[in-house]
C-alpha cells in the first residue's frame, strides 16, 4: 500500500494577526475546518510553527511561520492561463480570471493563483499583497522582493490604494450614484441559514462605506430566463409582468472601507445584486441548490463549476459578475503613483455597454 503524498503550505504571520492563538489563526485564515479539527491537526503534527512543533494556544508573533502538511487530493478545476498587466523587479500585476483562488482554501490547494505563478516561474519569491475572492477577476497585485512586500503591505493595510469595481447588477441601484454607509458582519443566529453569509446590521457589525456611481443600463431580450426578483429590477419593470427585456447595470464602486464581501452586500442592501452572486442571492435556496450539486468536482466542458439548467437560466453567469477593474498604488522602490486597469472578462460580452471613457 502506497503512502499518500504530502505537500507543505505555510503562511507568515502579520502584525494584525499578531497575539493570537495558533488555532484562532488557522480557523480566520482557512475557514473550511472548524477550531476542534485545526486543533487535531496540530496534535497529529500536521501544522508546524517555525518549522516546530506547534501547541494549539501558542500565542503567535509577527514573523512567524505557520505550516500546514496536507495530504495530497484531487483538485477542482481551475485556470492556468494568467494574464500579466505588468512586471518589473519589484511587482508582478495580474488580471485574475474568475475561478481561481488567490491562496490555497476549502478544496484548493495547488490550483490557486499564488502557488500556479510559483510553479510557473519555479521560483518562491512571489508574495500575495492582498486577495480577491475566488470567483471575482480583476487587477491583482503579488510583489517579489522583501522591500515591496513590506511597503505593499502596509499600503493596503492602511487603506491607501485606491481600488476601483465594477460589478454588474440586476435592474439598478436607487439613487444611481451615492454611499452607501451601512454596518456590516457575520449573520447572527436568525439572520440566515447560511454561515459564511456577511449581513447589513448583524449582532457584531463594524463600519463600512461604498461609494458608487452606475455607468449604464442595458435592456436584454432573453425570455428563457429566470432572473432573481430584485427590488431594483422590479421598480424598473413597473407594468411589465416581470417578463424579458431584463434590466442589467454597469455599477462602479469604490470600497472606503474593506470588509468580508463588502460591495456585494451593499449592493444587495441596495436591492441591485450582482449578476451570477450565489451567496447573496435574495432566495438562500439557490446557493444550498448550488452547493449540493457542487459536491461532485466534474465541471462542466468551458466550465469550472457545476450550474443545472434551471440554476443557469437564474444566474446567467458561473461567477458573480464583480470585476477589480482599476487600482493605483505607490510604487515601493520610486515612491510615484502608478495605476493598473484590467478589462472586463469575456463573459460579460454582450451584458453591459461600457462607458465611452473607461
Amino acid at each position: 500500500m502506497t503512502t499518500p503524498e504530502r505537500v507543505a503550505y505555510f503562511k507568515y504571520v502579520g502584525p494584525h494577526a499578531e497575539g493570537l492563538r495558533l488555532v484562532d489563526f488557522l480557523v480566520k485564515r482557512f475557514t473550511y475546518f472548524d477550531a476542534l479539527h485545526w486543533t487535531n491537526l496540530i496534535e497529529k503534527g500536521d501544522v508546524l510553527l517555525n518549522e516546530g512543533p506547534a501547541i494549539a494556544d501558542h500565542l503567535l508573533r509577527n514573523g512567524d511561520k505557520v505550516s500546514y502538511l496536507a495530504t495530497m487530493r484531487p483538485e477542482p478545476v481551475a485556470p492556468t492561463k494568467i494574464p500579466i498587466l505588468f512586471e518589473d523587479e519589484d511587482l508582478l500585476i495580474v488580471n485574475k480570471p474568475p475561478h481561481l483562488p488567490v491562496h490555497p482554501t476549502g478544496r484548493y490547494l495547488r490550483n490557486t493563483l499564488i502557488n500556479i505563478l510559483k510553479d510557473q516561474r519555479k521560483t518562491q519569491n512571489i508574495f500575495l499583497a492582498h486577495r480577491l475572492d475566488r470567483e471575482t477577476s480583476g487587477v491583482c497585485v503579488l510583489t517579489k522582493t522583501t522591500l515591496a512586500k513590506d511597503k505593499i503591505y502596509w499600503q493596503f493595510f492602511k487603506n491607501e490604494c485606491d481600488k476601483t469595481y465594477w460589478g454588474l447588477v440586476w435592474g439598478a441601484p436607487f439613487p444611481a450614484s451615492g454611499v452607501i454607509d451601512a454596518p456590516m458582519g457575520a449573520a447572527g443566529p436568525g439572520q440566515s441559514q447560511i454561515r459564511i453569509k456577511q449581513v447589513v446590521n448583524a449582532p457584531e457589525s463594524k463600519t463600512a462605506k461604498t461609494k458608487y456611481h452606475t455607468l449604464s443600463t442595458k435592456w436584454i431580450e432573453a425570455p428563457e430566463w429566470q432572473p432573481p426578483r430584485w427590488p431594483g429590477m422590479e421598480k424598473m419593470m413597473k407594468g411589465k409582468d416581470f417578463k424579458s427585456p431584463w434590466p442589467i447595470s454597469l455599477v462602479e464602486a469604490k470600497p472606503i472601507t474593506g470588509r468580508t464581501n463588502q460591495i456585494r452586500v451593499h449592493l444587495a442592501h441596495l436591492g441591485a445584486g450582482i449578476v451570477g452572486d450565489k451567496l447573496y442571492d435574495p432566495d438562500e435556496a439557490i446557493f444550498l441548490a448550488f452547493k449540493d450539486q457542487n459536491k461532485s468536482m466534474e465541471t462542466q466542458k468551458g466550465s469550472f463549476i457545476q450550474l443545472s439548467p434551471q440554476l443557469r437560466k437564474h444566474l446567467i453567469l458561473d461567477a458573480h459578475a464583480l470585476h477589480a477593474r482599476k487600482l493605483a498604488l505607490r510604487h515601493p522602490r520610486s515612491g510615484k503613483m502608478i495605476e493598473f486597469v484590467a478589462p472586463a472578462p469575456s463573459s460579460w460580452h454582450g451584458l453591459y455597454s461600457p462607458p465611452k471613457h473607461s
